[in-house]
């Protein structure tokens, strides 16, 4: 029962009305379209243990609240249950009824709100920039609990980078009550990746903290309240970019890898990442910076800034620290950070992902390479001396 609860939360909002044991085969469309032998190896084998499990079990899983029934009957939620404990410190009970959340779009309770209390004397910009129209139910969502974290949120800029598709109006919340954060909508003449570097540029004063976070993800206010922290502490003192998400370029074979242990990591990808607004106002200003990362197809602007912060401080990225999935049951793949002194200090929640560019594993890491080796040779000998000198150890394998 347990382990069905926690599939209809992780899924149900990805494959509305489908039983959770049914979204196996809906996720199996990469590697059968792929027409590799693996892939369709892959395929036939979870195909046929998916089937089973359908057989077995699909009964127990037609409808999620039916299952928080049965459990509640048979005391699996009871008040005081090890399940609810473990719930309640993931933040993922409704601090008022103390029912479990579920993730279902726009009109799901946000979490950690208990967090919302936290006040940072440097509030952070949010710049949170979106394309896809299958992601707009999420944005709606995360825009309406980012407004609620009004001690270490200043204001919300939303990029909307679909020239094609007008944005619905009830996607940004209001902003008229004075109790909310503001949000303001950013219009770009052209689909480009820097759109949300632009975006602070242009709008936010040049030493305030801008956040930048992708559209399927949530972080809580006490982790934006953290980075702020972080970023204005040794080594960082408001000059390197922060970020929760590490990777290493090999300033040697121009390589780009997953953060590896054997290695400091050098660089921080856009999925969540802070800087001083005037590091992204200098960016824009660099024309031939700007060119190349700007097509989305080159998969390079979030690598490229955090190389060109790297140049002209000195200074590596600094990344908070971070425990995968601490809990047993991990729902809504909720990563916990950690202060500078190992404290937790907030929470960062996926959302189910559509349409993202990353999904394609293969042109991406290729892509990503290519802006490795392009910033490399953009910036020169200098560069690379720098890397070097903070990492003297071995080169790592390639992946």
């Amino acid at each position: 029962n347990v382990l069905f609860y926690v599939l209809q939360i992780k899924y149900r909002s990805q494959y509305r009305n489908i039983p959770p044991t049914m979204t196996t085969f809906l996720s199996l469309h990469n590697p059968v379209r792929s027409g590799t032998k693996r892939g369709k190896t892959a395929a036939a084998i979870i195909l046929g243990l998916a089937f089973c499990s359908a057989v077995l079990f699909i009964p127990a899983a037609l409808d999620g609240s039916s299952i928080i029934a049965h459990n509640k009957r048979h005391g699996v939620f009871g008040r005081g249950s090890q399940l609810q404990r473990l719930l309640r410190s993931e933040g993922l009970l409704d601090i008022e009824t103390d029912e479990p959340l579920l993730y279902d779009g726009r009109n799901s309770i946000c979490p950690a709100t208990n967090e919302n209390t936290i006040a940072n004397e440097r509030k952070a910009t949010i710049v949170l920039m979106s394309y896809s129209p299958l992601r707009l139910d999420d944005v709606a969502w995360v825009l309406r609990c980012y407004q609620k974290m009004t001690g270490a949120v200043e204001q919300i800029i939303f990029v909307w980078n679909n020239l094609d598709v007008e944005l619905p109006g009830d996607i940004i919340p209001s902003s008229d009550d004075s109790n909310v954060v503001p949000v303001q909508l950013f219009n770009p003449a052209e689909n480009l990746m820097t759109n949300r570097f632009d975006a602070p540029s242009r709008l936010v004063d040049s030493s305030s903290p801008v956040i930048l976070i992708d559209d399927d993800v949530l972080l809580t206010a006490g982790l934006i309240s953290g980075m702020v922290d972080y970023w204005k502490s040794e080594p960082c003192l408001e000059q390197c970019v922060v970020g929760l998400d590490p990777r290493y370029v090999s300033p040697i074979s121009n390589n780009y890898y997953l953060y590896d242990r054997r290695h400091t990591p050098n660089v921080i990808i856009g999925k969540t990442m802070l800087a001083a607004n005037r590091h992204f106002q200098d960016f824009m200003k660099r024309k031939n910076l700007v060119e190349h990362s700007g097509p989305p197809s080159n998969a390079c602007e979030d690598l490229t800034f955090s190389l060109f912060v790297t140049t002209r401080t000195g200074l590596l990225p600094v990344v908070v620290k971070g425990e995968h999935y601490t809990a047993e049951i991990k729902l809504n793949s909720q990563k916990k950070f950690l202060s500078d002194q190992g404290e937790f200090i907030g929470s960062r929640y996926d959302i189910p992902e559509y349409d993202g560019m990353s999904a394609v594993k293969g042109p991406w890491v290729r892509n990503r390479k290519k802006c490795v080796s392009w910033n490399l040779g953009y910036h020169g000998n200098s560069l690379r001396q720098l890397l070097l000198s903070y990492n003297q150890e071995h080169e790592p394998e390639p992946r």
